[in-house]
């Protein structure tokens, strides 16, 4: 929809974006991070633009519903090695992520957390 000029901003993870940032095709305006990301620290974050925003970009698993424990523990403790894994250290470099991984109830707290931040913050922007 950028590319095309059907809307004139949008926002995504950093990665999803990079090649047309670099090649020119699209500027960055601002990350939603709390600070500066190593990699692509030209660019500015929202509150340091007066903008008392931050939103991360993140991942989740989930399983199907009905799954036992057994299951679901058998679920992350795969997940789990495999943010061990050479491919994906390698993956957070590319892709300037940020590890964070959570699991279990921390994990569940954290969605609900960021769920109700970011549902007060469209509605704060007139969004919702």
């Amino acid at each position: 929809a950028i590319l095309g000029g059907n809307v004139t901003v949008g926002g995504s993870g950093y990665s999803e974006f990079q090649q047309y940032i670099e090649s020119g095709k699209m500027k960055a305006i601002a990350v939603t991070a709390g600070q500066r990301v190593k990699g692509i620290d030209k660019i500015p974050t929202l509150k340091e633009q007066g903008i008392d925003v931050e939103i991360g970009n993140w991942r989740g698993v989930y399983g199907a519903p009905g799954i036992t424990p057994a299951q679901r523990d058998a679920l992350t403790d795969m997940i789990v090695k495999a943010t061990k894994s050479k491919a994906w250290q390698d993956a957070l470099v590319k892709n300037n992520w940020t590890p964070a991984l959570l699991t279990g109830k921390a994990f569940d707290e954290f969605v609900d957390r960021d769920f109700s931040g970011l549902r007060a913050t469209m509605v704060r922007a007139g969004m919702v």
